[in-house]
């Protein structure tokens, strides 16, 4: 995580973890490690409250399809995202490379 924010600062791109890292709310700053801790919580926190809406099955204000769309993209997101940010990891993509490319042995 560390080094995909030190990529992105290079590149000259802002995201929430950059921008947290300049400036606290406070006026002060914090470092890069508070910056990705403090965005971990409020993406585990806002997860968690997803998660409940979707599961939630009295007086759910989410429709059924929906749900079966949460659960599709949760499943798909979790492989890109399991190890790293998904679009750079060559391991996925010599995955994805033998899925296409390499015939199933039986």
């Amino acid at each position: 995580t560390y080094m995909v924010l030190q990529r992105e600062s290079k590149e000259g791109k802002l995201n929430a973890v950059s921008l947290l890292h300049m400036v606290d709310g406070s006026g002060g700053t914090v470092t890069a490690e508070e910056s990705i801790k403090e965005i971990k919580s409020i993406i585990v926190s806002q997860r968690r409250e997803l998660l409940r809406l979707v599961l939630q099955e009295k007086g759910s204000l989410v429709p059924r399809a929906y749900k079966d769309l949460f659960w599709k993209m949760l499943k798909v997101l979790s492989l890109f995202y399991m190890k790293d940010d998904g679009f750079t990891s060559h391991e996925l993509i010599n995955v994805v490379k033998k899925i296409i490319y390499e015939p199933i042995s039986l």
